[in-house]
């Protein structure tokens, strides 16, 4: 499997999961919502967001699993340089403020489309989880696909 599908792969797996665990706990509180948009920035109803999230992450996993007989596939000696120390931070913090927003949606909805911060009118709450979860992803891809394999097992696998 080329580097870009397995980093496509991986990346899916991961948040196409966890779009679909936010779908799933939002759909326990709120079933009356699920029609509703994910964000004013996304036109795409809930619903139809963790159907898509779910299935786009069961078909990486199996794609991953025929393919590499992994769903996971361990890397040699860590990447160092700031790029990569970018990415990285944007990956993991850009989950943080998702989810973050993603609780906040549950506990009082009615603050996603106010805006994030009292120091500037733009971003919303909304937008910002949006866009939080996309720059998450291509910096997850950008660090996965960069990043070579541990050939010290021969096999790059876990």
């Amino acid at each position: 499997m080329n580097p870009r599908m397995r980093a496509a792969a991986e990346v899916a797996l991961v948040h196409g999961l966890l779009g679909w665990i936010y779908i799933a706990a939002y759909a326990a509180a709120f079933p009356q919502e699920l029609s509703r948009h994910v964000a004013d920035l996304v036109p795409l109803r809930r619903d139809t967001f963790g159907a898509l999230a779910f299935a786009a992450s069961a078909l990486a996993a199996i794609t991953l699993q025929a393919r590499t007989g992994r769903l996971w596939i361990r890397r040699s000696e860590p990447v160092r340089g700031l790029w990569h120390a970018v990415l990285n931070a944007v990956a993991g913090y850009g989950l943080l403020v998702w989810v973050y927003l993603c609780v906040n949606s549950m506990t009082h909805p009615w603050t996603l489309s106010k805006r994030l911060t009292h120091f500037f009118p733009w971003p919303s709450e909304g937008g910002t989880a949006v866009a939080s979860y996309a720059a998450s992803a291509v910096a997850l891809f950008l660090v996965r696909r960069a990043q070579p394999l541990d050939h010290a097992r021969g096999d790059g696998h876990v």
